[in-house]
């Protein structure tokens, strides 16, 4: 499907628009976000500042050394619809996490405190690597049931309809998909370690999973890549290829796919991205009201798939 593109002195205008509300916001956040907790403040600006060396890095990297050689999208529709999804993840994030596990933790389990309180008396880094290991194994099972269970891939079908896999797409996400995964943070934050260290778990996973998606050349050698996942193999995790299909759904640590079965490792890159299926249920990269209404499209397509089925066996008869 070849992608819209926007006329260029419109893209223009669009980046100097985007440009100048950031330096106006960040000139303005205490007139802004009045109503938002101090701390939150501060933590979403030092999260901001640490992105643009993540990004500037990750830039050049894909121009220097792309896994997957391809004209720029920077003037697509589908790159603005990303830049879109980048921002909608920033503030769910921000919101939704605070929100989340205040609640979960205040009225679900009637401020109980954590599971196991002696987690936090291991070192730092322990409990950073323990906690890290924990997200990423729940998000692991998360990730699989959303390649087997309908009414979750179709939400996390948003994602896998992008067909330039880059560091943006990270953040390709159905808002219901991200209200999913915050739930799933909630209890990992309540098991018993300590803010500090579930804090730096958390943004260790996030940078790691933008490490993933970028299109670099970058794959592991030998017993590496039984231990971590690689651009390489989150490549072929979006790849339109029926081998491919749910598999490598990991996100830090690759032993997880290794361990149960959806491993895909071959020796070449993939050549294309995104999904495929009947055409009742295709979804374009760059229509955001599809996008929203997606699970809508896929149940009744399924319904109408199935009743169909179910005319021509009796047909048949």
């Amino acid at each position: 499907m070849a992608l819209q593109r926007f006329p260029r002195p419109v893209a223009v205008v669009a980046v100097l628009a985007l440009l100048s509300g950031a330096l106006w916001a960040s000139g303005h956040a205490d007139d802004v976000l009045v109503l938002f907790p101090k701390k939150l403040i501060r933590r979403m600006g030092d999260r901001t500042e640490a992105m643009f060396p993540v990004l500037l890095i990750a830039v050049a990297l894909q121009i220097v050394w792309p896994a997957i050689r391809r004209s720029p999208k920077a003037f697509t529709t589908e790159y603005w619809l990303d830049v879109y999804y980048w921002y909608q993840s920033a503030i769910f994030k921000a919101l939704g996490l605070f929100v989340m596990c205040f609640w979960i933790n205040n009225k679900l389990w009637d401020g109980a405190g954590p599971w196991i309180p002696a987690l936090r008396e291991l070192p730092f880094a322990a409990q950073v690597l323990l906690a890290l290991w924990l997200k990423d194994f729940v998000v692991y099972w998360r990730h699989r049931f959303e390649h087997t269970f309908t009414p979750l891939w179709s939400f996390h079908a948003v994602h896998h309809c992008a067909t330039q896999v880059d560091i943006l797409t990270t953040h390709r996400l159905h808002p219901a998909e991200l209200a999913f995964g915050i739930l799933l943070n909630a209890p990992i934050a309540c098991v018993g370690f300590s803010p500090a260290a579930t804090a730096l778990a958390f943004t260790i996973y996030g940078e790691y999973n933008h490490f993933i998606h970028l299109n670099v050349k970058i794959r592991m050698p030998g017993v590496l890549r039984y231990i971590f996942v690689t651009p390489f193999m989150h490549q072929w995790h979006h790849a339109v290829d029926e081998a491919a299909i749910a598999k490598n759904v990991g996100v830090v640590f690759a032993w997880n796919d290794w361990i149960f079965g959806s491993a895909y490792h071959p020796d070449h890159w993939p050549e294309k991205f995104g999904f495929t299926g009947p055409p009742q249920e295709a979804l374009p990269p760059e229509n955001l009201l599809r996008h929203w209404l997606y699970p809508l499209q896929l149940l009744v397509a399924r319904v109408r798939a199935r009743f169909t089925s179910h005319l021509n066996e009796r047909s048949a008869r």
